[in-house]
């Protein structure tokens, strides 16, 4: 069943203060934020940011996937991807169950390669080849280990296993079912040990405080990114390419948290610290540690903070410089097009908005469907207009509102 427009993370953000007997101005003053910007949102007439929702989760004491409508069932049911959950749930919980006697590993080699094929589909957003492959090559994985003796191929197997977790976890978190995303996460950190390294611990650092951020623990956040870099300098080449590009994304996580901070002064200082790993690697890396970072990265991030700090005109102004080179992940290209879609609607600037969002559609068309805040501008434009234009209508009505 389609999503009416009048049902919103806004509308039920207004649901659920009234279940806690909060007015708007008491919600505001306890999430910190301003109370009509809050009236704007609970109509529909603005869209509600990821800052704002865990904000307001936070005191609403909610998790924010419910304050988003996610999962979005419908649009699962429709792409054939709600099937896909509950066997991603079971082979996630092999992992301490030792061989499998009906699975007979390939050689690592190969399961190696199924890996990083599975890692480059995560990338370009292609959920359902993802979830169709990942459970058997998490039982596959699971079994090799259990059968390998220690040594190189044993860690070689422990690093891919360890990817395929970071896979369930992009692929849980993106679809909405963030418990199991948290719960990949804590598989991914075990492997990585397994492994042996200290990139890939970090790296996993990185994807947590993404989780924190998602709550509104902007500290929380920060302390585990301090860690991942601990981590980084732990590593055998600590000024190699994949430290500098795993430090450098730390440095852009940094950045954001920092934003959804307001502190503008500490974002500053993250993305120089980001700009001159970039600089020091001196091309962009999208497969190093499945990073993408490099300097294509930094501007977008640059853009994305100015978005979050509210510089929306400063945004604007810096996306000119923003050009995706050839074989860019459509992930990363994809979110930047979103924000876009978000800062011209704030800006009042509805065509423009429009175009963002059609062209997130267009880059990473599976990202775009399932992306809460795609769906929140979109409602917001089409409740701003007396008729919605047959696009934004079509739109709409993709994204399944």
């Amino acid at each position: 069943m389609a999503q009416r427009i009048d049902e919103h993370t806004g509308a039920r953000i207004a649901d659920y203060r009234k279940i806690r007997q909060l007015s708007q101005t008491a919600l505001a003053q306890r999430a910190f934020i301003n109370r009509s910007t809050l009236a704007k949102i609970e109509s529909g007439l603005s869209p509600a940011t990821p800052t704002l929702v865990a904000a307001v989760a936070r005191v609403l004491q909610v998790d924010v996937a419910v304050l988003n409508g996610q999962p979005y069932l419908s649009e699962m049911q429709q792409d054939h991807l709600d099937k896909l959950i509950s066997p991603l749930s079971d082979a996630l919980d092999l992992y301490d169950l030792g061989p499998d006697p009906d699975i007979v590993p390939r050689p690592v080699d190969r399961i190696v390669a199924d890996v990083d094929a599975l890692c480059e589909g995560t990338c370009a957003t292609e959920y359902k080849d993802i979830g169709t492959k990942l459970p058997g090559l998490l039982g596959e994985l699971t079994t090799a280990l259990s059968l390998l003796p220690p040594g190189q191929q044993q860690r070689r197997a422990s690093t891919s296993l360890s990817w395929c977790y970071w896979v369930s976890y992009e692929f849980a978190y993106h679809l909405g079912y963030h418990q199991l995303a948290s719960i990949a996460l804590e598989r991914m950190g075990w492997m990585a040990e397994q492994a042996q390294d200290p990139l890939l611990l970090a790296i996993r650092l990185s994807k947590r405080s993404s989780m924190l951020l998602r709550r509104g623990n902007n500290r929380m956040s920060l302390k585990v990114i301090e860690r991942g870099h601990r981590l980084v300098e732990q590593c055998d080449e600590p000024r190699s390419v994949p430290a500098l590009a795993v430090a450098g994304s730390l440095h852009l996580a940094s950045a954001i948290a920092a934003a959804q901070a307001k502190n503008g002064d500490n974002v500053k200082g993250y993305m120089e610290l980001a700009r001159k790993a970039a600089e020091e690697i001196g091309r962009d890396v999208p497969t190093v540690y499945w990073t993408s970072f490099g300097r294509t990265n930094v501007i977008h991030f640059d853009v994305a903070t100015r978005v979050e700090l509210g510089k929306l005109g400063e945004a604007v102004k810096e996306a000119k410089a923003l050009h995706f080179p050839p074989g860019h992940p459509k992930i990363r290209m994809g979110r930047y097009y979103i924000e876009m879609g978000r800062a011209y609607a704030e800006m009042g600037r509805g065509a423009a908005a429009e175009r963002s969002l059609r062209r997130a559609r267009q880059v990473a068309p599976q990202q775009a469907r399932y992306h809460p805040l795609m769906r929140e501008t979109i409602g917001t434009l089409v409740r701003r207009q007396r008729r919605a234009s047959d696009s934004l209508a079509s739109m709409a009505a993709w994204v399944g509102m």
